[in-house]
This record gives C-alpha cells, sequence and structure tokens, in this order.
C-alpha cells in the first residue's frame, strides 16, 4: 500500500495545475475581450458613429429634400423643418419662439415666415425681422447611410 501522501495526490489534481489552468483561461478571456474590442471599433455601424444620441428619427431620404428645398416632419411630436442649404442639412423647430405659430419655408427668398403676426427669420432660425425676439430653435441633423436624421431635443453647440 502506497504512503498517504501518494494516495492524495494521486486522486486530487494538483494545486500548480489548477493555477495554471485558472491562469490560461484568464489570460484567453483577457484576449478575446481586446480583440473583440478592437474589432467592435474597427468596424463601427453608422448609426452608432452617429453623434445624434439615442433618440433620433429618420425623416427623409437624403435625395428626397433637394437642395435650396425644405420638408416639414414631426419628431417627437413637434414640427420641424429640415431644409437642404449649400452647407448640409439645417434641422429648425418650425414653431415661431413668439406665440409658437408654424413658420412655413419660402424657398426663393431663403426665408422663414410667421403667418401670424409676419415674424421673418433667416434660413439658420435667426431673426430677421418682426415681434420674435429669439431664434428658432435648432435640433441636431445628420445624414446617416442614405437617410437624413433628427434628434429630438436642441443642439448643443
Amino acid at each position: 500500500m502506497p504512503p498517504l501522501d501518494e494516495r492524495h495526490a494521486a486522486s486530487d489534481p494538483s494545486r500548480r495545475s489548477f493555477l495554471g489552468r485558472l491562469l490560461a483561461g484568464t489570460l484567453l478571456g483577457g484576449a478575446a475581450a481586446v480583440v473583440g474590442a478592437i474589432t467592435a471599433y474597427l468596424f463601427t455601424p453608422n448609426d452608432v458613429r452617429s453623434s445624434l444620441g439615442p433618440r433620433r428619427s429618420k425623416v427623409a431620404g437624403a435625395n428626397e429634400i433637394v437642395p435650396g428645398e425644405g420638408k416639414l416632419v414631426l419628431v417627437d411630436d413637434e414640427p420641424v423643418w429640415v431644409v437642404n442649404l449649400p452647407t448640409g442639412f439645417v434641422a429648425l423647430s418650425a414653431l415661431c419662439t413668439h406665440q409658437g405659430c408654424v413658420v412655413t419655408w419660402e424657398a426663393k427668398r431663403r426665408l422663414f415666415r410667421c403667418p401670424c403676426h409676419n415674424g421673418l427669420f433667416d434660413e439658420r432660425g435667426n431673426v430677421v425681422s418682426g415681434l420674435p425676439r429669439r431664434s428658432l430653435p435648432r435640433l441636431r441633423v445628420a445624414v446617416v447611410g442614405d437617410a437624413v436624421q433628427v434628434s429630438g431635443g436642441e443642439e448643443r453647440s
């Protein structure tokens, strides 16, 4: 009959082999996490790359709004004008800052007009004339893939 120490060692794995397996598993798991993070960084979907954030709405196809024209859409149940300018798309609240009337886009003059009190705003939403004292609130807008998307809430510049 073998001594007690030999019988005990034969039935239980040694601490050294257990720690070796534990270390190997930890290293493999860490390497898999690093490879996954690098892959996610290199192959990020366009939706994640955009600065719009999680609350965004597709409002039109990129080719739907011709340059100089605008489209009135709803974003978070609020009317918003999306206009295709030579510098890119701009999204502005369609509610006049004077009394909340819905403004209209005049493409020929490149102005927003409030039909209630004849307030005028330029293509960037700044007050040109009339009773409004504040600019139209801007929203974040981006072209993601072939879609124009607008983020709910005001733009933070």
